[in-house]
């Protein structure tokens, strides 16, 4: 039976199975030593047909590295969140694909500076939005603000100052949803696209919206202040959900004037299906981006408009990449799945110097998918857990 996604919070805890040695992964090339942790991702369950990658309950495995050896990690049940407060899953699970009066939940955003996450719970159908804040599992209460339509919000960002709200041009179709031969959602060009800045201490205050051009962002890079502007970098569609092929996505940068509550965007990498950050730069300037595009792996140079870009390889393709800072150096980490073969691999590079390739390679069970959903929890984490 699949979860409803009510019954869930997305700063809950779950229970997680300790490995055994018969969950041992083989190892090509040397792990750092201080690479000790957790590679967690969550997943539609079941895996399978267009409307699983929006509907259903999610399972969450992943692998644990720790002392130059890697073993299996899985979640006991599908539907489960992380444990300390991270839902790597957006959107979130539902009873049946977009059935109304069901939750979605925003990958959650961790602010670096206070240890506190950030997501937002939006309703199928509905107009209202929640924001929900929280430290290693407890949840304060929510704050409700409004949307123009009942929008499709799958990502935020966060500055010093604001959550970043993305009411873009993706809404439910209640006509679609009793169809439900397709996930319910459709394009909207004639719906106001903006984004909003929700003050993040302000009580109950409603965001401040700027009038951007039609779109939908899939995932916020990042967003930052910086004098009286703020920057907001996101992989962004020019369409979607409309029955037709969907454009090749994005890396986008809008920069929104507080003071005159102009708009100015420009494409800063073209062809991007996967973006991020260093998690510790999260509401700060930030110089690189990571991410995968197709069958490659780039890490981008915002200063220089350079790229440093690994090839996996003809009819592979990269999942989200996740930055792990390190002692001995920092590591970028990526599921590179090859689905003609079933076959897959948890790689490890050298964050600033994909040029030389993978120090380590992992195999992973059968077709471990490669995805946008995914996390890293360190070992001094684990009291969390």
């Amino acid at each position: 039976m699949l979860t409803r996604t009510r019954e869930l919070t997305p700063l809950a805890s779950t229970a997680i199975d300790r490995p055994t040695s018969a969950d041992a992964l083989p190892v090509e090339g040397n792990l750092p030593g201080d690479l000790r942790g957790c590679f967690l991702q969550s997943r539609p369950y079941p895996s399978r047909g267009e409307g699983a990658a929006f509907g259903g309950a999610e399972v969450i495995t992943g692998v644990r590295i720790g002392d130059g050896a890697a073993r299996w990690y899985r979640a006991r049940t599908p539907g489960t969140c992380l444990p300390g407060g991270v839902v790597p899953g957006a959107p979130a699970p539902w009873a049946r694909p977009g059935a109304s009066g069901t939750t979605l939940l925003t990958h959650p955003v961790q602010d670096p500076a206070t240890c506190e996450w950030h997501t937002i719970a939006t309703t199928a159908g509905s107009t209202v939005a929640r924001h929900l804040t929280g430290r290693s599992g407890a949840v304060s209460p929510a704050r409700l603000f409004s949307l123009d339509a009942p929008t499709l919000v799958t990502t935020l960002a966060l500055t010093r100052d604001h959550l970043v709200v993305f009411d873009l041009s993706v809404v439910h179709d209640r006509a679609a949803e009793l169809v439900g031969l397709r996930p319910p959602y459709s394009w909207r060009a004639d719906k106001p696209a903006r984004i909003g800045l929700l003050p993040r201490n302000a009580g109950h205050a409603e965001p401040r919206w700027f009038p951007v051009a039609p779109g939908f962002t899939s995932q916020a890079v990042n967003a930052f202040e910086e004098d009286g502007k703020v920057v907001v970098d996101a992989v962004r569609h020019d369409g979607a959900f409309d029955g037709g092929p969907a454009p090749r996505p994005h890396l986008g940068r809008w920069t929104l004037d507080l003071a005159t509550g102009a708009v100015a965007e420009r494409r800063l990498v073209e062809a991007v299906d996967t973006a991020g950050v260093d998690p510790a730069v999260c509401g700060r300037a930030h110089r690189y981006v990571h991410g995968t595009s197709g069958h490659t792996v780039f890490r981008h140079d915002l200063r220089t408009s350079t790229s440093q870009v690994h090839d996996l390889g003809a009819g592979r393709r990269g999942g989200r990449p996740v930055f792990v800072a390190g002692r001995t150096g920092d590591r970028l980490l990526v599921v590179a799945e090859d689905p003609g073969r079933r076959s897959s691999a948890l790689l490890v590079f050298d964050a600033h110097d994909l040029t030389t390739g993978p120090c380590a390679s992992i195999r992973l069970p059968g077709a471990f998918p490669a995805v946008d959903r995914t996390t890293w929890r360190s070992d001094e984490e684990r009291s969390t857990w």
